[in-house]
């Protein structure tokens, strides 16, 4: 994808060509399963041992978004399930250098978003950073965020935006057993952007300043906040909460399986 594409500054319709359906719901013919834990923190694992452990008996691959999924493998809390249970997913990263990585990171099941998440008709957004795990968009990170990371706070960079409910439902996600956020201030605005239709179980959200108006928002939906501990000892821990939906119904769509077909998104730009 070359820059002039890339960089583009408005989200319209012909973005949605990136978002082509996916069979999300088959097992794939040669899986081989992969162990070995990513995220920052220990939350994959923990997640893992407490949550997802009995996740190779499931008729259906597991469902996961991660919205701030840097380069596909750094920090990732979704690539221990997509090599060792065959996982789909969706990872969205909106900072430019990151996002490059990502399109060429080898997840193949996987659709890689290169954009941001924003409400319309608002179409782009200004991303702070460089390209490492503290980048975000300028308009809704926090000052003291910005004063501890973000030395020089007007080298920002214009990228395109839409809603997440709009990426998820033309791609035909229909339910999501994990969903990751973690972007820097801007969770609550990604939340407020969703297509509550569909279905989430667990969903890991990086603390911040706005959690109380996240916390009211997400119980008006039918979670609760999840006891999780994932910290390791002697390592840095990124703190989170994790909410749950005690009422999420897995769909089974096994009898409806076709052979899995995993374009390179590159080849639709």
């Amino acid at each position: 994808m070359n820059n002039t594409q890339y960089n583009s500054t408005s989200f319209d319709p012909r973005h949605l060509r990136h978002l082509y359906r996916h069979i999300w719901s088959c097992p794939s013919l040669d899986f081989k399963s992969e162990t070995g834990y990513y995220s920052q923190s220990g939350e994959d694992a923990a997640l893992h041992k407490n949550f997802f452990k009995d996740s190779l008996s499931q008729r259906n691959p597991g469902i996961f978004v991660e919205i701030g999924a840097l380069d596909g493998v750094t920090y990732s809390n979704t690539l221990f399930f997509e090599r060792m249970f065959d996982w789909r997913g969706v990872l969205i990263e909106a900072q430019p250098d990151n996002a490059r990585k990502l399109l060429r990171v080898n997840r193949t099941n996987t659709v890689k978003i290169p954009f941001g998440i924003c409400s319309l008709p608002q179409t782009d957004i200004q991303i702070l950073g460089e390209g490492n795990a503290v980048a975000g968009d300028i308009a809704t990170m926090d000052e003291s965020f910005k004063n501890t990371w973000h030395k020089n706070k007007n080298k920002t960079r214009k990228v395109a935006c839409g809603p997440i409910g709009t990426y998820l439902s033309a791609i035909g996600i229909t339910h999501i057993d994990f969903f990751s956020l973690d972007v820097e201030g801007a969770e609550l605005s990604v939340l407020l952007t969703m297509n509550w239709n569909i279905q989430i179980h667990y969903l890991l959200i990086e603390n911040n300043s706005k959690m109380g108006n996240i916390v009211t928002l997400l119980k008006s939906y039918g979670f609760r906040i999840q006891k999780f501990s994932h910290c390791i000892p002697g390592r840095d821990c990124a703190s989170n909460t994790l909410f749950v939906n005690d009422n999420y119904k897995r769909p089974d769509f096994l009898s409806i399986c076709l052979p899995n077909i995993y374009p390179d998104i590159n080849s639709y730009a």
